[in-house]
């Protein structure tokens, strides 16, 4: 299974992730770079992309490191100890020390290449 590899570039932090071989991770691969304002809530960030990357599979669980996609708002949400407040699309996992978002109150930006 081929994956797709991006860089979440935060101003501070820069992490490397993996997208996973699916019909909505390859739409949102198509459509790179993305600049993204963030909200947090809770251990999650996401932000509009302003793109429908479609529907697929949605699941109510992410794990603490996962990225995902919802049709809801057209929201890229970063999982890194929240639950999603809908199920949403599970398009991908971050490498490298993405704990450091844990708490983090800074992050208020993302771009994605």
């Amino acid at each position: 299974m081929k994956m797709n590899n991006i860089t979440l570039d935060f101003g501070t932090l820069q992490l490397s992730a993996e997208l996973f071989d699916t019909k909505v991770a390859k739409a949102f691969h198509k459509n790179l770079p993305y600049s993204i304002d963030l909200t947090l809530w809770g251990n999650e960030a996401y932000g509009p992309i302003g793109a429908d990357l479609g529907e697929e599979h949605p699941i109510p669980t992410i794990p603490p490191g996962g990225l995902a996609y919802t049709r809801q708002g057209n929201y890229f949400c970063i999982f890194f100890g929240q639950q999603p407040a809908w199920p949403v699309e599970y398009i991908g996992t971050m490498s490298g020390d993405w704990k450091k978002l844990v708490g983090n109150r800074t992050i208020t930006r993302v771009s994605i290449t």
